[in-house]
């Protein structure tokens, strides 16, 4: 019997038909700016959020750090909640990297609000410019630690004005934005019209093998497109690579929705037996257990795989490897462990 894996998206299987209809001879040198699946994904993805211009990075923390690197200096100010990716996972090299300074924020629901922004700029001395200047706000959507909610888009807007009034740039962290975007029935363009810059990653619900783009401007896209060079991400012959997420996006919509409606299956039987961290909004279904490792380990033993986030939080996420007859599985066997009381 077949494993249900649901420890990340990233493990989405390529299927025969993503290896179709790919014209080799499209295939050349990107580093030579030749590279014709290359241009043909950025120019797709540019155009699916309704900016400039797109660059086809190897990693979404790659994509992460060029983009926060591009919008600062050396020494100025980076806001975001300390539970999202940027800080979460990549505190070190956002400061080693562009030597910016991390201030986090805890909110109250996983949400970086305007007031949450203010606080965290009128909670240090500014009566100078010899101190640290606020350059970015850095939001994620939907949001990984916090059970994959939706960033909700007035929020965006407010976040946009106040990036206006205080001289500063709007970051998304999109790895899953297109998840986001399906879930509330909103256009990828007109989700990230009010953003500067994204990150939007292909290895996820998408599920190509490789890669993350960097959307923005022109100007901002050009500057990235050094940065990848000098960090080791300009990649020779990356085409392949590209025309797999281009077969990967024609289908792209159905397949993120039916991820998100598996979650919500998974979360209803879930909340039968243990509390849910968050409401399940996109393809991420978060729960609480007193020893996340102890029943990672015992799921294991029933074939089911699933991630210990913290000490006392197991994370779940749907993929189009998952269908509604594993999760029904899953669920008589949330059964026997609830019987022999093994929920810990």
């Amino acid at each position: 019997m077949d494993l249900i894996d649901l420890r990340s998206d990233t493990l989405t299987r390529l299927q025969p038909k993503d290896l179709l209809n790919i014209n080799y001879d499209y295939i050349s040198d990107d580093c030579y700016d030749e590279d014709r699946y290359v241009k043909m994904l950025e120019f797709k993805i540019a155009d699916l959020f309704g900016k400039e211009s797109a660059l086809f990075m190897p990693s979404g923390t790659m994509s992460n750090q060029i983009g926060l690197n591009v919008l600062s200096n050396p020494g100025d100010e980076l806001i975001t909640e300390a539970g999202y990716h940027v800080c979460f996972f990549e505190s070190s090299q956002t400061s080693a990297l562009s030597g910016l300074v991390i201030n986090n924020v805890r909110s109250k629901h996983g949400i970086l609000t305007t007031e949450d922004v203010l606080n965290a700029i009128n909670n240090k001395a500014r009566w100078s410019d010899l101190y640290a200047t606020p350059k970015i706000i850095s939001i994620e959507s939907s949001i990984n630690t916090y059970g994959g909610l939706v960033f909700p888009l007035d929020e965006i807007c407010h976040l946009k004005m106040l990036c206006n009034k205080k001289n500063m740039h709007l970051f998304l962290d999109g790895a899953r934005v297109l998840n986001a975007c399906i879930a509330i029935g909103i256009s990828p363009d007109k989700y990230t019209e009010h953003v500067d810059i994204l990150n939007i990653c292909l290895s996820k619900g998408i599920g190509a093998p490789f890669g993350s783009l960097l959307v923005g401007r022109k100007t901002d896209i050009d500057k990235a497109k050094k940065v990848r060079k000098w960090y080791g991400g300009a990649l020779h012959q990356s085409g392949l690579m590209a025309a797999i997420a281009l077969n990967k996006l024609k289908d792209y919509s159905a397949r993120l929705e039916n991820d998100n409606m598996n979650a919500q299956y998974l979360g209803a039987i879930c909340s039968q037996y243990c509390q849910l961290t968050h409401p399940v909004e996109t393809n991420i279904v978060m729960i609480k257990s007193r020893n996340a490792d102890n029943l990672v380990k015992k799921l294991k033993t029933y074939g089911v795989l699933a991630t210990a986030w913290t000490s006392n939080t197991v994370r779940f996420v749907t993929s189009s490897n998952i269908n509604k007859e594993m999760l029904t599985r899953l669920k008589l066997i949330f059964e026997k462990i609830h019987k022999y009381k093994e929920f810990i």
